[in-house]
């Protein structure tokens, strides 16, 4: 089997074990059921009013951004040719 996960420590072994007595389920249950509790939700909706605030947000920096073109010639003195 390749997915296989060893318990290296001695306390969280005993912990799996004890829990698994406990319960009446196997040491697989008993670390699935610990690990989904701690993960979390897979994905949260972002609520309305920050979706808004991220696009107020990304639009002020796009803003920012939007400069007008400088023509090349205006980076040069036009009296000796070298660069300002």
């Amino acid at each position: 089997m390749r997915d296989q996960v060893h318990i290296r420590n001695a306390e969280a072994a005993q912990l799996a074990h004890s829990l698994a007595r406990e319960t009446g389920k196997t040491i697989t249950d008993v670390v699935l059921d610990a690990l989904r509790q701690n993960r979390g939700p897979r994905s949260q909706p972002s609520p309305p009013g920050r979706i808004k605030q991220w696009r107020r947000l990304l639009h002020r920096d796009q803003s920012r951004l939007i400069r007008s073109e400088v023509p090349i010639e205006a980076l040069y003195n036009q009296d000796t040719g070298l660069p300002e």
